[in-house]
């Protein structure tokens, strides 16, 4: 039975049934007198009226000349169960559209003396019926499509009509192109607003509306999108199922637990024992969330619908085998990294050079990486030779130094080459270290499997997506987060964040301490021993600060690849309670080379920063940055001694509040050190001002229930307002996103949420909510650390717990717009903090220096030059019976850079330009000789993605599993401790 569960007849039908009556918005003459934002938001509305008339006659012509016609004829070319699947609810989407045709009809006619537009959005597309209309629509196109697909295949007279219809349309639009458009509409909505609101500015009535409308039609959007990426995996497992035709599949079929991440063709490549290619074989790789499929497409016919999709796909598996057992393999690694890391290191496609066209086909990476030690040690030999040729007592023509330094020229120049042809095999190589059958005495055993990828970027995303669900598969990570039953209202499970780890971070025996701050500093901690190369997860280092009751530690915890490792601990003076990040400033390139080291180690503004605010009412400055151990740069008094309980940093100013609710205003001398003395004094009040917010050009400070909004440019106070109404509300921390301000109190479990042009209060979230859901009894629940992160809100509270809220990511309202997901995993009280730990991507800066062996830097373009346009037949070739020419003009090459005998930290893979390919081998060598070859006639389901990531670290004291039974806590289980969360990608 095909019937699709979602036509199924409602018992009550929630759409009206009436005729559509379509009220044609009409553009009225441009008046005179009007300002150039003015007409530019008119233009804006023409396309918005205009892009909604074409989207209704697209509707339309879907159900006059295709439905009624299909409905009318006899014979029938489609029965009507399939006639009611074609077109599923294409009638009810076209009454929305009529209805906001009426209202956009009317606000047109009156559009120069309202000029708003926003409201209208709101009103029209915030409708339960729009969302059930347009999600039923989405989860049913695939099979709609289907059916059409089918019966062209089966019935030309169908085929003649669709081409019939096309044919004697004036623009020549299929069927499939019309139906594509309601899956485009509110992208294209989403886009016309930006552009009004862009041209809005603030105080305009429209402003405020149209942020609001953003909202909606992102959060509109971001469902239709989940329910459509539901509806397909549902409907790929069934495909890939039967036409697999394997009892696995079919147990994968029937459970609700299992679901597609992507799917990928990829060409997979067999090598002799020397490491050359002797074939390749086209795959089709699946990944589920929990099982790595291969397969062998059969096509048995290939009729293309809407040149789109082919028919008749069968699959005969090669291997299935657990997800979390699949390893990816890299050469320079050492062995056995993947086991003690949840993210072993993987190289970055960004390293690679990608303007390196070979002419030949590489060879495997053994050999490559063979080439690559018999040059070195040949360099070694010849380095020797050298040293001999300087100790001859003769006068050679054809054997002095000059020559020998042509010959360790020539050498450096093949490593150099030999490096390049190894990273431009490797951009788009995958290497899977894979679980096999147990041998006679039931151990364990592994395969290896090669795949070329067809870009770069596929290889990057699909290593991301395997990281991703391989931690999702984790022990902690199968029941990391409550969620009330599913009312398709909340988070996806796919969303979920992903605890990597916890660690401690404290001294040795010094449980005392506890945590209370942090800052986050962004430049990667590299040690000087090993490089980054872990799959673009290069992040920074976090300054925790912990407390006892006299005094205060700091913990400096770095992360590499994802897992987090305290470098550096030490003591200071007082107890911590709030800490910045101030990044260096950057200097000119000329003005640096004209700064000997030693002005570069004093001069505090062009090294990074953490400035510490203490209890007895000191600032602390501390250098941070890579390799540099404690080194206290400044040290000074508020005014009073006053204790500090925030800061932030902004245009070369530091702000501090204070606990007798004044701000003291810093700003930097000459030296690049900052006046010990305050510039200025703001008096806010008499309470603490307990939380700073840098908002654009100006600062938002809270003092008691109030906040205060102080302008950057004159340090003066623009505006105040009240944050709640009840006496006695002490405003604790602050969030910014978008045009929102989320803002949290001393006392009681309640979020509040201002608009930030003008400071209306737009929503009230109580986190007891969801928290009590999953707790027994009625705890009491408050707010101690906030932050919002990639489309969520994440809310720490006084139980150690963890609370997710969704909320937009573009420039509307950051209003929470469905239920929060409360996390089991918890700290041993509150807390202390939450932030965002991003990996940042050197891709211009780092590009050609990854590519370099150790110590050779890029010092002009003409370096560039020497790796991009080299010719391939200089490289090393493995005919023992051709001589390389080791002379020449390399001299260029040897002034630009300090080339080393170390190979460094190599990507390396399979590759050699003077191995000739065969026929067979065409199909990998033409993709590793062009780049900019288009593959959109591959069925590529991988997203364009950066290959980034964001990691969100808590800290508090210990951890604990709340589902569990908890036992007495140990000692060790109450020290300073962090909690580090993978966001995953499919947020970034």
């Amino acid at each position: 039975d095909h019937r699709s569960s979602c036509l199924e007849e409602e018992e009550l039908n929630l759409f009206i049934d009436v005729d559509c009556v379509h009220t044609e918005a009409i553009m009225t003459p441009m008046p005179e007198g009007l300002s150039q934002q003015q007409v530019v938001r008119r233009y804006i509305l023409g396309s918005v009226v205009d892009s909604e008339k074409n989207y209704v006659d697209a509707l339309k012509r879907i159900l006059e000349q295709y439905e009624k016609p299909l409905s009318d004829t006899e014979p029938k070319l489609l029965s009507e169960r399939k006639l009611k699947m074609v077109f599923y609810r294409i009638k009810e989407i076209l009454q929305c559209h009529s209805m906001f045709q009426i209202a956009l009809a009317s606000r047109v006619s009156e559009w120069d003396s309202v000029e708003m537009i926003g409201d209208v959005f709101v009103a029209s597309f915030s409708k339960s019926m729009v969302l059930d209309a347009y999600s039923e629509y989405v989860n049913n196109f695939s099979t709609a499509v289907g059916i059409l697909k089918k019966t062209c295949a089966m019935k030309p007279a169908f085929l003649d009509f669709l081409k019939q219809c096309q044919e004697s349309s004036p623009d020549r639009i299929t069927l499939y192109g019309l139906m594509m458009k309601p899956i485009q509409r509110f992208p294209q909505f989403i886009l016309l607003l930006q552009d009004m609101l862009k041209n809005t500015n603030k105080g305009h009535p429209d402003r405020l509306p149209l942020q609001m409308a953003l909202t909606e039609l992102e959060t509109l959007a971001e469902k239709l999108n989940e329910r459509k990426r539901d509806a397909d995996q549902r409907c790929e497992i069934k495909q890939i199922a039967k036409a697999m035709n394997e009892r696995y599949l079919n147990k994968v079929r029937n459970s609700g637990n299992r679901y597609l991440i992507r799917t990928d063709d990829m060409v997979e490549t067999v090598y002799n024992d020397k490491g050359e290619i002797i074939k390749t074989k086209e795959r089709r790789l699946f990944m589920l969330n929990d099982v790595l499929m291969c397969a062998t497409v059969n096509i048995r016919s290939s009729y293309e619908s809407s040149g789109t999709m082919t028919t008749g796909q069968r699959y005969l598996l090669k291997w299935s085998v657990p997800l979390g057992q699949v390893e990816v393999i890299e050469y320079g690694s050492s062995e056995g990294q993947g086991e003690n890391c949840r993210f072993p290191p993987q190289h970055s496609a960004e390293n690679v050079v990608i303007n390196s066209k070979p002419n030949k086909l590489y060879m495997g990476p053994g050999q490559l990486y063979h080439d690559l030690q018999n040059l070195l040690h040949d360099l070694n030999v010849v380095g020797q030779i050298s040293q001999l040729i300087g100790s001859l007592k003769g006068n050679y023509q054809n054997l002095n130094q000059s020559v020998a330094h042509d010959w360790t020229s020539g050498l450096q120049k093949l490593i150099l080459k030999k490096e390049d042809e190894i990273r431009a095999a490797d951009r788009c190589r995958i290497q899977l270290q894979l679980p096999g059958k147990q041998d006679k005495s039931g151990r364990p055993t592994f395969f290896t499997a090669v795949f070329n990828t067809f870009t770069p970027a596929i290889k990057q995303s699909w290593i991301n997506n395997l990281q991703m669900a391989k931690l999702a598969l984790a022990e902690d990570n199968l029941l990391g987060w409550f969620c009330v039953e599913d009312d398709g209202n909340q988070i996806k499970k796919e969303k979920h964040p992903l605890l990597v780890r916890h660690v401690p971070v404290m001294m040795a025996k010094q449980q005392e301490f506890k945590v209370e701050c942090a800052a986050y500093n962004p430049e990667p901690y590299l040690s000087g021993e090993t490089e980054s190369d872990s799959c673009a997860m290069e992040h920074g280092f976090l300054w925790i600060g912990s407390c006892t009751n006299q005094m205060g530690q700091i913990a400096i915890v770095s992360f590499q690849s994802s897992s987090p490792k305290v470098i550096e601990c030490f003591n200071v003076e007082s107890r911590i309670l709030c800490m910045v990040y101030i990044p260096g400033e950057e200097k000119p390139k000329e003005q640096n080379k004209a700064l000997d080291s030693e002005n570069v180690l004093a001069k505090a503004s062009n090294v990074p920063t953490i400035c510490l605010g203490m209890e007895e009412g000191s600032i602390s400055v501390y250098k941070s940055c890579q390799g540099s151990k404690k080194i206290r740069l400044q040290h000074f008094f508020t005014p009073e001694k006053s204790t500090i309980i925030s800061l932030t940093y902004m245009s070369h100013y530091l702000f501090a509040g204070l606990v007798n609710g004044n701000i003291s205003i810093y700003t930097k001398a000459e030296d690049g050190m900052w006046n010990t003395e305050p510039q200025k004094i703001v008096k806010l009040g008499v309470l603490p001002v307990r939380s700073l917010l840098v908002m654009e050009e100006t600062i938002w400070a809270a003092c008691g229930g109030q906040i205060f909004i102080i302008s950057t440019a004159t340090h003066s106070i623009e505006s105040h307002f009240e944050a709640h109404q009840e006496e006695g509300m002490v405003i604790s921390h602050m969030a910014v996103a978008g045009v929102g301000v989320w803002i949290a109190f001393t006392s009681g479990s309640t979020l509040r949420l201002f608009h930030t042009e003008t400071l209306k209060h737009l929503q009230d979230i109580n986190i007891a909510t969801p928290v009590h859901n999953m707790l027994p009894g009625q705890q009491r629940v408050s707010v101690t650390s906030l932050l919002v992160c990639h489309g969520l809100l994440l809310v720490g509270t006084n139980l150690g717990i963890i609370v997710a809220l969704p909320v937009p990511r573009l420039q509307g309202i950051p209003k929470v717009t469905g239920r929060g997901i409360v996390s089991y995993h918890a700290h041993n009280g509150p807390v202390k903090f939450l932030v965002t730990a991003t990996s940042i991507n050197k891709k211009n800066r780092n590009k050609l220096r990854n590519s370099l062996p150790p110590g050779s830097e890029p010092k002009d373009n003409d370096q560039k030059n020497v790796l991009h346009n080299e010719r391939p037949g200089s490289s090393l070739s493995n005919n023992h019976d051709t001589a390389i020419w080791l002379g020449g003009s390399v001299g260029s090459i040897a002034q630009k850079s300090d080339l080393s005998s170390s190979s460094g930290s190599l990507t390396l893979s399979h590759g050699s330009s003077s191995l000739e390919h065969r026929p067979e081998d065409s199909n990998i060598y033409e993709l590793l000789k062009d780049q900019n070859i288009s593959f959109k006639s591959k069925r590529q389901k991988c997203k364009k993605m950066k290959a980034s990531s964001v990691l969100v670290i808590s800290g508090g004291q210990g951890h604990r599993k709340v589902n569990k039974k908890t036992k007495q806590q140990r000692q060790d289980e109450l020290v300073s401790s962090v909690m580090v969360w993978q966001i995953p990608l499919l947020n970034i």
